[in-house]
């Protein structure tokens, strides 16, 4: 059995006999290059000779470390002054200006041997992480591959449970604006209390309004849990879009209340085979979700035309758009954006539902649909498109 001292004492032992072997190798070949020029002092000035022998102190930084280039970096500033420079064979300088040369010579060799070695070091050191990277990420998967039955369903759990208590918050909301609202009126009207008009009145609207949220809120969930058990059928009979849209945009109307809708679509539309509620619903949550993320007193702009065989529609708001990163899972279950508030104007709450839902109506009908950032006003545009007549199989 080896003890921990032995094992220490022998991996430092072979740690030095290795240093020892490439530091001699750097000298030798500091001293082969020396010895190749020498022949060649008088044909060759000294700066080119200088140049080589950093040549041959970077080599040795690379391959060899660093210490092993400061050994060669003194061996060739040694050399530099004994073969190069005038008295030549001598470890001395009369010129000094020749001083200087050796001077910025030594300083060079030692520097760039350095540099080098270390950028070296670095470069090593940042594969070794990589590797390591690579053999956790490795690890990660083949633990998560052979977690067990129970570890899946106790993650489950916790999304659960974490879904949960999203759902009670944005369920929880309107409430409490309801009961908040509802129990002013009741204490003004048992205490005889004239209420302020206005106050009365934006009492009345707050009640409204978030009792619409409330069922948008509650038909989302309904919706989304028909289409999670694969129970999405459509009752499709031949509609006109503009009847659809129209009945969209009054029951979004107060929701609407702060923006001015622009309706574009051509009277010659043909009709379409279409399930009016679902596609009513899905332009309802087209203008709901522009309503979210753009400002006040600005236009949301409701659009369609035929494409190819197709009905295009297309919602366009003025708010700030979508970052790219966003754009390709803004109809996925639970997205809400990596950086809400900066992706669009506002930051509403929401479970980020309602687009996924659109999404599964619109491809029920056969359909696509897309977002399009208009770069030209800032906003963003929802696009669907839905086959004029539905195709038989």
């Amino acid at each position: 059995m080896v003890l921990p001292t032995q094992a220490f004492r022998s991996t430092a032992a072979f740690a030095l006999k290795n240093m020892t072997r490439r530091t001699l190798a750097s000298v030798g070949l500091v001293i082969a290059v020396v010895l190749l020029l020498s022949p060649l002092q008088r044909l060759v000035n000294t700066t080119t000779i200088g140049f080589a022998l950093l040549l041959a102190v970077l080599f040795t930084a690379i391959h060899m470390g660093s210490k092993p280039a400061l050994a060669a970096s003194v061996v060739a500033m040694l050399g530099y002054n004994f073969f190069f420079l005038p008295p030549i064979l001598r470890l001395t300088i009369s010129d000094p200006q020749n001083w200087i040369a050796l001077a910025a010579f030594s300083v060079t060799a030692f520097v760039t041997g350095q540099l080098s070695a270390s950028a070296k070091q670095r470069a090593i050191e940042a594969i070794a992480s990589r590797q390591e990277v690579e053999r956790l990420y490795s690890e990660l998967q083949s633990a998560f591959e052979k977690a067990s039955q129970a570890e899946a369903i106790k993650r489950s759990d916790l999304m659960k449970s974490a879904l949960l208590d999203a759902v009670t918050h944005d369920l929880r909301t309107p409430l409490t604006s309801i009961r908040a609202a509802a129990t002013t009126l009741r204490k003004a009207q048992r205490a005889a209390q004239v209420l302020d008009p206005d106050l009365r009145d934006e009492l009345i609207e707050l009640v409204d309004e978030e009792s619409l949220h409330l069922d948008q809120l509650i038909s989302s969930f309904v919706e989304l849990a028909r289409i999670e058990a694969g129970d999405l059928t459509l009752t499709t009979t031949w509609g006109s879009l503009h009847d659809v849209a129209q009945a969209a945009i009054k029951r979004a109307q107060i929701l609407l209340a702060k923006h001015r809708v622009v309706v574009q679509i051509p009277a010659n539309l043909p009709l379409m085979h279409i399930d009016v509620r679902a596609l009513a619903e899905v332009i309802y949550t087209l203008l709901d979700n522009a309503r979210k993320y753009s400002p006040e007193s600005s236009v949301i702009t409701l659009s369609a035309r035929t494409v190819e065989g197709n009905v295009e529609v297309s919602v366009a708001d003025q708010g700030k758009g979508i970052h790219e990163y966003d754009l390709a899972r803004v109809f996925d279950k639970f997205y809400r954006g990596k950086d809400i508030s900066n992706s669009r104007s506002n930051s509403p709450g929401g479970l980020g539902i309602g687009l996924s839902i659109a999404k599964a109506l619109v491809e029920a009908h056969r359909g696509s649909i897309w977002v399009a950032n208009d770069y030209a006003s800032n906003g963003a545009t929802i696009i669907f498109r839905i086959p004029i007549r539905e195709e038989q199989e």
